[in-house]
């Protein structure tokens, strides 16, 4: 049963703490990131590596289309999917390995592949509002992942 968590962020640096939070919940995971340009979809990318450990500068891989990152045993892989609008380019950057991460996978624009993602991937679409800094996030994910995230994040606040 999957299940969705909207949560608002204020700025860039929100939404970085809030991608370190996710990375250790959604350790070895594929998080498909969807959102409008500007969105804030790189800023989470550079949340998750932190999380992961990964303190090297995060940039988004639009030319490259997929960055790979190690610390100790995690890999980070960042994919920039803006470009793969033809089915046999997903496979020619070697997506298969990505697919199965002994870290974590976040692939921005990830619309334009989600038909080739395994059951069980996380949904993370990012909306602009009015106000120019904050954004909202809808997290889909299992039940039991979301509901962790979601006391992590209300333990932080408390504090």
């Amino acid at each position: 049963m999957t299940k969705t968590y909207v949560i608002a962020t204020g700025n860039e640096l929100d939404t970085i703490e809030l991608g370190k939070v996710m990375a250790a919940v959604f350790e070895n995971r594929v998080v498909a990131v969807s959102g409008d340009l500007g969105a804030g979809k790189t800023h989470l990318a550079k949340g998750f590596a932190l999380g992961l450990g990964i303190e090297k500068h995060i940039t988004s891989p639009t030319f490259n289309i997929m960055n790979v990152y190690t610390k100790n045993d995690k890999t980070f892989y960042h994919i920039d999917a803006y470009r793969l609008t033809d089915p046999d380019m997903i496979y020619d950057i070697g997506i298969e390995e990505a697919l199965e991460p002994k870290g974590i996978t976040l692939i921005e624009w990830a619309e334009n592949v989600e038909h080739i993602l395994n059951k069980g991937y996380v949904k993370i679409y990012i909306e602009k509002t009015d106000d120019e800094n904050k954004r909202l996030m809808f997290i889909t994910a299992d039940k039991e992942s979301i509901d962790r995230m979601a006391k992590i994040i209300y333990e932080d606040t408390v504090r």
